[in-house]
């Protein structure tokens, strides 16, 4: 998404003599990613503004943007499809928080429950995003610091009885867990399917 978009800007700003060659890929990559963050926040604002629910869509964005980026889990084999899911998972979590009554011991019982998960699982790569032994490591101990992060908020919101938030904060975190269980059984399926076309090959 936006690749051709970011080609065209960096090209005219490379033959304007503003970047060198050297940067022309560190530019690209800059101007793609920066469009597509610019997308997504469009996207929330308007879905958000759309449902009734502005606050709400950008609260769990902005707990859930950081987490998705450090644990990982399941992505989509192209940025359209990406793009795809993330409006329906957003439009699904709206819906779920403005019309399902969710008791507040049930919340605490679905965050623990993620959570655990969470810190089990993180980081789950993915084909397309592979990670060194490095990267595991440090993305391991961001997803644990934002989940320690995230939890001491929804305590806070637990402490003064602010259900919304506490929604927000047990959707972000069984949302997170759900696509890093997906990611982790989709890496098995080809694991096992990659094993099995070697020993076909044999």
């Amino acid at each position: 998404m936006f690749v051709k978009t970011a080609d065209t800007i960096t090209k005219k700003l490379q033959e304007n003599n503003s970047i060198s060659s050297e940067q022309y890929e560190i530019c690209r990559f800059g101007f793609q990613q920066g469009l597509t963050i610019l997308l997504n926040a469009v996207t929330v604002i308007v879905i958000g503004a759309v449902m009734k629910e502005l606050w709400q869509a950008i609260l769990f964005m902005a707990l859930y943007a950081p987490l998705r980026s450090n644990a990982g889990g399941y992505h989509a084999r192209t940025a359209t499809r990406c793009y795809v899911y993330s409006i329906l998972l957003m439009i699904a979590v709206l819906l779920a928080m403005k019309y399902l009554y969710i008791p507040t011991f049930i919340c605490i019982i679905a965050l623990v429950i993620s959570c655990a998960v969470i810190l089990i699982l993180a980081p789950v790569e993915d084909a397309n995003k592979p990670l060194d032994d490095i990267e595991q490591v440090v993305y391991r101990k961001r997803t644990y610091v934002i989940t320690a992060l995230e939890t001491i908020i929804f305590i806070i919101a637990l402490f003064f009885g602010l259900k919304h938030i506490i929604l927000c904060s047990m959707w972000v975190m069984v949302m997170m867990s759900s696509i890093l269980l997906t990611g982790k059984c989709k890496n098995e399926l080809n694991r096992t399917s990659d094993n099995v076309c070697h020993t076909e090959r044999k």
